[in-house]
C-alpha cells in the first residue's frame, strides 16, 4: 500500500457566520462554529478517509484542542506523530452571508517551531513514504532539510501569499504544486490573469505539475506534456474553507488508484464544499468514485 506524510499545521478552527448580509467594518449578528482544521490535518484527514496509509507530523499544544485532534485522528485511522507545543495553533474565519470567506487570521506561529531535529527523529516515516504534502507554515530551514534529504514526490499547498514567498528557492524539487491565481501572480511577479501564463511559469522554473484553482470557474492542469482545463459544477456550496485541501488530496487518491487525477480532486473539492466543516464527514472512497466517470 502507498503511504503519505503530511507535514503542517493542525488547527483549531472557529468560524463566524452572520445571520444575514455581511456588512464590512460594522456588527453582524451571527453564529459560531469550531471544528478541527489546518491545512496539512485537513489534508490528511481527507487521505485518511479515502483509506490511504497517511501520517501526520505536526505541532500540538497540551490543551483541549490536542485531546480533540488526537480522537478525531483515531476516528478515522490517521496515524499522527505529533511534537509537544505550548499551544494548539487557532483559526478564525469570517463568512458572509454566501458562506464565502470574507476575512481571517491565522495564529499559527507554533507549527514555525517544527524543525529540523524533529524530522529527522521520524526518520523512518520520511523514508518509507512513497508521497510527501508540505504546507507553508513550516519553516524555511525546515523546509530546505525535507526537500534535501528525501527523494520523494513532493507536492505543496501554498497557503497563502506570504508564507508561500519560502518555496520559491525549492521549485525544481517539487512535483506538484497546488495554488489559487492570487497566490500564483504573487509568486510568479507576472501582472496577468491568464491562468496558462500563470501556470506556466512555474513550469519554466522546474515544477513538474501545477494545479491552479480557480474558484467557480474550476481548475487548469498543467505539465510540460499538456494542459487540462476543468469547470465546476453546481453544488450547494455551505463553507468554502477546507476545499482547496480536498482538492490536493484528491490529486493524491488519483495518483494511488491510477484514476483521472483533476476529476478526483474536484469531486472532492465539491463534496466539502457541502459541509460546514473543513472536511466533510461524508468524505469517502464511495463518494470521490460515484459518478466518476460522468463528471
Amino acid at each position: 500500500m502507498k503511504k503519505v506524510v503530511v507535514v503542517g499545521g493542525a488547527v483549531l478552527d472557529v468560524f463566524a457566520y452572520p445571520h444575514e448580509k455581511f456588512i464590512l467594518n460594522d456588527s453582524n449578528p451571527g453564529y459560531l462554529k469550531t471544528s478541527l482544521g489546518g491545512v496539512a490535518r485537513n489534508i490528511a484527514e481527507n487521505l485518511a478517509r479515502l483509506d490511504i496509509d497517511t501520517t501526520l507530523v505536526t505541532m500540538l499544544g497540551k490543551d483541549e484542542g490536542k485531546k480533540q485532534i488526537m480522537q478525531n485522528a483515531q476516528d478515522v485511522m490517521l496515524k499522527l506523530s505529533s511534537i509537544p507545543a505550548t499551544k494548539t495553533p487557532t483559526y478564525i474565519a469570517i463568512l458572509n452571508e454566501e458562506n464565502e470567506m470574507v476575512a481571517a487570521v491565522a495564529d499559527m506561529d507554533e507549527i514555525e517551531l517544527l524543525s529540523k531535529e524533529h524530522i529527522k527523529k521520524r526518520d523512518v516515516i520520511f523514508k518509507n513514504a512513497d508521497y510527501i504534502v508540505l504546507d507553508t507554515n513550516l519553516n524555511l530551514d525546515t523546509l530546505q532539510y525535507i526537500f534535501k534529504t528525501y527523494d520523494k514526490e513532493f507536492y505543496i499547498d501554498v497557503i497563502s501569499c506570504k508564507k508561500a514567498e519560502k518555496i520559491k528557492p525549492f521549485y525544481r524539487y517539487i512535483h506538484g504544486l497546488k495554488l489559487n491565481i492570487l497566490e500564483a501572480k504573487h509568486l510568479s511577479g507576472l501582472d496577468t490573469d491568464c491562468e496558462e501564463v500563470l501556470a506556466k511559469y512555474f513550469i519554466s522554473q522546474g515544477v513538474k505539475e501545477v494545479y491552479l484553482t480557480l474558484g467557480q470557474k474550476g481548475s487548469i492542469y498543467m505539465s510540460k506534456e499538456e494542459v487540462v482545463k476543468t469547470p465546476s459544477h453546481q453544488v450547494e456550496i455551505k463553507n468554502t474553507a477546507g476545499a482547496g485541501d480536498a482538492f490536493l488530496a484528491g490529486i493524491i487518491y488519483g495518483k494511488i488508484h491510477e484514476l483521472n487525477i483533476i476529476d478526483c480532486a474536484q469531486k472532492a473539492a465539491e463534496i466539502t464544499l457541502q459541509s460546514k466543516k473543513a472536511v466533510n464527514d461524508d468524505m469517502s472512497r464511495e463518494k470521490i468514485e460515484e459518478d466518476l466517470w460522468n463528471i
